[in-house]
Parts: structure tokens; sequence; C-alpha cells
């Protein structure tokens, strides 16, 4: 997408100077309710019209082009399933287009149903399926037109916690193994970072980071990156002579050759993840504010100076107790402000 603008009467909802996505890459894109992301998954199928800039899909210029010339599968949030017809027919709907002979659609229905484990629903209709079933066959019908471009638009809100991490899986699986140009598009941080090569951060129809899931992790860039996929706190102070931020943890080094983003004196911001930081015998007073349980170990909520950070720690510690949070030593960036992030290619 190149220099593309969108609007709803005065208001842009979509601003993107050059977003791509690289040939067989599997893009996750995130972002709050509102941010864009419904309005470019509709301008990328073509069921929303361009008014201004470029659409290429692969080497052709999509802009102008029917959503069913595209070669682009989707599955929509609500999956779309057209309850009175069969599975069978809901995979063949709109593929005589695609592949006019009978024999050699029949073929790529069945080859298709087999793989997604559906093959003998084919008879059924989805209201006698599970939720994974018929997120299987959503899958089988984006797929059995061997898209160019699979668009999935939250295709797990609906499914409980075991079949969200089972769907996800199947997806990726699917994408590795047909080699299947991938946008997902999601509000979820956990999707972003179990199935993305590349993570696309929207807020207010720009992108605001864009990046491998463990490059935005470490560097998120800007605040509102920083605290959309991680638990991070955002923590003040100015920079002092040694070229570390004072914080109310203590001071926190910068990455060296930053004087024109974090000259001396100046305040900036750092983000400070909870795995970064420790509870010990050294470090800036704080109380515990309470502790949750995280798997192997907890997530405790701490106050220091009225700032709240969190801090995972190997076990509980009851609310009120008084602690001693260590600042991280691993230099880091400052914080953007989101004005100057632009818009990353």
């Amino acid at each position: 997408m190149n220099r593309v603008r969108h609007r709803f009467g005065s208001r842009t909802v979509l601003s993107l100077d050059d977003f791509r996505i690289e040939e067989r890459e599997f893009f996750v894109l995130v972002g709050p309710s509102g941010s864009g992301k419904t309005t470019l998954l509709r301008l990328l199928t073509g069921l929303l019209d361009l008014q201004e800039g470029e659409i290429r899909i692969g080497d052709r210029d999509a802009s102008a082009l029917a959503p069913h010339e595209r070669e682009v599968g989707v599955v929509f949030q609500g999956l779309g399933l057209w309850p009175h017809m069969s599975v069978r027919g809901n995979l063949a709907l709109g593929l005589n287009k695609l592949v006019p002979d009978p024999a050699e659609r029949s073929a790529r229905i069945e080859e298709t149903a087999r793989e997604l484990g559906i093959h003998e629903h084919l008879g059924r209709r989805p209201g006698r399926l599970s939720g994974g079933e018929r997120q299987r066959v959503a899958l089988a019908r984006a797929l059995v037109r061997r898209p160019r471009l699979l668009l999935l638009d939250e295709p797990f809100s609906d499914l409980d916690a075991r079949l969200r991490r089972r769907a996800a899986r199947l997806v990726r699986d699917l994408h590795d193994k047909h080699d299947i140009t991938t946008l997902l598009i999601t509000h979820d941080r956990t999707d972003a970072h179990l199935l993305a090569d590349r993570i696309g951060v929207l807020r207010d129809g720009r992108l605001v980071g864009c990046a491998a899931p463990e490059a935005l992790h470490r560097e998120p860039g800007n605040r509102f990156v920083a605290e959309f996929l991680t638990d991070a706190a955002i923590l003040h102070g100015r920079v002092g002579e040694s070229g570390a931020v004072e914080t109310v943890l203590g001071p926190i080094p910068l990455v060296a050759g930053l004087s024109e983003n974090a000259a001396v004196g100046q305040t900036v911001q750092v983000a400070v993840r909870p795995e970064e930081l420790r509870l010990g015998d050294e470090g800036a007073d704080g109380t515990v504010l309470a502790c949750e349980f995280a798997g192997e170990s907890w997530r405790c909520r701490v106050a220091v100076e009225g700032q709240e950070v969190a801090v995972m720690h190997h076990e509980s510690m009851p609310a009120g107790a008084s602690v001693r949070v260590a600042a991280p030593m691993e230099a880091r960036r400052p914080l953007k402000d989101l004005e100057d992030t632009g818009e990353p290619a």
C-alpha cells in the first residue's frame, strides 16, 4: 500500500505512506478498536473503494480490481459461513469462477477438507459443528481458492483459550506449509507474539511501530507500542552526566551515541519490563500492592514513590510488604514522542 488515505467525512481513518508485507511473510497487525485495522482489510479485499493511493498484490496493481480478481482469501471475524448450506456448499461458493472444471473443483474441495480435518463434515451444515470445526471450515473456504494473500480478521475471538491456541498453531502451520503471504488482524498481543514474523502497530490510522516481535519487545520505540505490546512501566527522568537517566528506581543507562535525542539535563522516558526488574536487598524502596500468579512465577505490582511497576518474582508477597526494587543495568533507548515516530517502511 503506497500513500493510502481513507476518510469518513472529514475524518482521516487511515494514513499509510508505505505499508509492505513481504512475500511469504506472516504479518500481524495490531491496534485498539478504531485504529483503522478493519478499514485496511476492507481496502485490501476490495470491499471498500480506494479513495487515494495505490494497492499492489504481488506485481499487480489491485486498486481497481474486483474482489474476486484479487487472489485474496479472507476469514472474517464472524466466519461468515452460510447456515443453510452444507460445508461442501460453503467451500464451493464462488469457486466456479476460479475453477471452471467441476471435477477439478470437487478434487480441490476434497483435498482441502482432508488437510484441515473436516472431510467427514462435508455434508453437514455449520450449525451442527463445534466452534473449532467451524473455524476450520472458514479457513478451508479461504484456502481452497489458493490465494496469493490470506487475510485473517480476528479469527480466534470466539474461541476458548484451548481452542484459540490450537487454531493459532494450525494457521501458522498452514502458512509455513503452503508459503502463503498472510496478514492477521487482531487486538490480541498474545496472537501477535505467537505467530508473527513481523508486527505492525496501528494507532489512529497510522503505523507507529513495525518490526520483528523480539525487536519491538526489546525496543518499542514509543510509549504507545511499549504499553500496548508489553506490561512495561514507563519511567520519567533527567539524563545525567554519566549518560544514564535518573528514575525512581535509580539510574538506568542509555545506549551510547544518542546525544541528539538525550542531552544531559533533558527529561526522557524509558520502558522497563517486569522480567527486567528484581526484588532483593538492593534498590529503591517500594510497597507491594498485589501479586498475580503467572505460571512459574508471580507478577508483583509494586509502588515506588507513587510510580507503579510490575516485577516478576519467584514467590507471592503480601500486599503492604516493604520491598526493594533493583533497576535494570541493560542500556536502552529513550522513547520517542509519538508524533516523531513517523511511519516505518
